[in-house]
């Protein structure tokens, strides 16, 4: 388990060596090594003629500037359900070397990458016409990162937080596979931060998400800003299927069941595995032990491989089966599926994308 992420280099882009942030970072990694870059994009490009691996860029540390929009809508499809949420990018990349991982793919960039520019940010926040509504904003930093796993580094939660109570109706959400709750606790966050684990199998932990968090420890940390007053979510994202997964997801849900009060869940979210097709290639030559693309598997409407839809029906409603005997108003949502799987999965189906985000938008519960 990696437990705090050190960097074994720090690349450090010129035009923000004098950011506060950059400061700070360099701070708390006095023992690093710091080369400076004066282009991002002539790093990257430069980066297919290293000798050095994409695992060994992913164990360096990029400080950058971001240069374009720190706030994006969720990169949904409209061919399936999509929750709406709003993502902020502060970074991308991640440490935990999970061999489903969608960045191996995604992304152009294999460095772990930090956005200093925070005033940037700020103004952006300040401006942006989400928080002129009345609507309910719900912010997420998981998308492209694991939303703890370098704050430790960045101090960035406290921060926002201050943020956040200035505004009428937003929320921030932070996803990870990490037990570094450190900075949270004792936090004043007002009701403003739900924190979410992705959770999968103990069986797939191990195997597939090497350097997180044990499913375990992601519960008990849980546990524990529960009892610090925080709401929490659970994200079994990406489900996957092996031979005994009915016992192993079902062991997951009895951890819940036993550690976590129903009343503090505010959702859990299902989702099965899907990638691009390019990312089986990229994930084998990385992770050669992993079994996870050796299932049938059909490219869906947005252009990911995905189990067949009888599988996928079946993962949902044994899963929502066990979550519901744990609590029945717990609030389950699929990610990324259509209305037919939902309503032969769950009983339910939202008629569209925004009705599913208004329904996302009520457990916020103000």
């Amino acid at each position: 388990m990696l437990i705090h992420f050190v960097p074994e280099r720090v690349i450090l882009e010129e035009s923000v060596k004098h950011e506060p942030l950059t400061r700070q970072i360099l701070s708390r990694c006095k023992t690093i090594p710091v080369d400076y870059i004066s282009s991002v994009k002539t790093l990257i490009h430069e980066f297919r003629h290293w000798k050095e691996s994409e695992a060994a860029a992913s164990r360096m540390l990029l400080l950058a500037r971001n240069k374009g929009r720190f706030l994006e809508p969720c990169p949904g499809t409209k061919k399936y359900l999509c929750c709406g949420y709003t993502i902020l990018n502060t970074g991308t990349g991640c440490p935990l070397q999970c061999s489903y991982c969608v960045l191996q793919a995604y992304l152009n960039n294999p460095f772990i990458t930090l956005y200093v520019n925070l005033e940037d940010m700020w103004h952006e926040l300040e401006t942006s016409p989400n928080f002129k509504s009345q609507n309910i904003v719900r912010l997420g930093t998981g998308e492209y990162m694991d939303s703890l796993a370098l704050e430790h580094l960045t101090n960035f939660v406290p921060v926002i937080v201050g943020f956040l109570k200035s505004q009428n109706r937003a929320i921030l959400e932070l996803k990870t596979k990490t037990a570094a709750i450190e900075p949270l606790l004792g936090l004043n966050h007002g009701g403003r931060i739900i924190v979410s684990w992705s959770l999968n199998a103990e069986e797939v932990a191990r195997t597939e998400e090497q350097a997180s968090a044990s499913v375990l420890e992601r519960i008990k940390a849980a546990q524990r800003l529960v009892q610090e007053g925080y709401r929490v979510g659970f994200h079994f994202d990406p489900l996957i299927y092996y031979r005994g997964w009915e016992q192993g997801y079902l062991h997951v849900v009895e951890l819940i069941a036993e550690h976590i009060p129903a009343a503090s869940i505010v959702w859990v979210s299902l989702g099965a595995l899907r990638f691009m097709p390019t990312l089986k290639g990229i994930s084998k030559k990385r992770f050669s032990t992993t079994k996870i693309f050796a299932e049938e598997f059909v490219l869906g409407l947005d252009g990911k491989m995905r189990y067949f839809q009888p599988l996928r029906i079946d993962l949902y409603a044994r899963m929502a089966d066990w979550l519901r005997q744990f609590s029945p108003d717990i609030f389950i949502y699929l990610c990324m599926e259509n209305p037919i799987v939902w309503k032969r999965s769950l009983g339910i189906a939202p008629a569209s994308s925004a009705e599913l985000k208004k329904m996302l938008d009520e457990r916020i519960n103000w």
